[in-house]
């Protein structure tokens, strides 16, 4: 009887933070649509940009 409750408890988590995280993003849909309709947010970094940033912070290889 105990693992079948551990498993109740494990599985009414999850379907908990899905249902949080599902509020979550639908808030935040919300402020977007309402406040900010026409923003755009860039879903991407342009790969030279990637390039430059490896270069300068990580390799550390590029000059001031």
């Amino acid at each position: 009887m105990g693992a079948l409750v551990i498993a109740g408890i494990v599985l009414l988590s999850l379907a908990a933070i899905l249902i949080l995280g599902i509020i979550f993003f639908s808030f935040l849909k919300y402020i977007k649509r309402k406040y900010y309709p026409n923003w755009k947010f860039p879903d991407y970094v342009s790969v030279g940009y990637a390039e430059y940033l490896y270069h300068k912070f990580i390799k550390k290889d590029l000059k001031n």
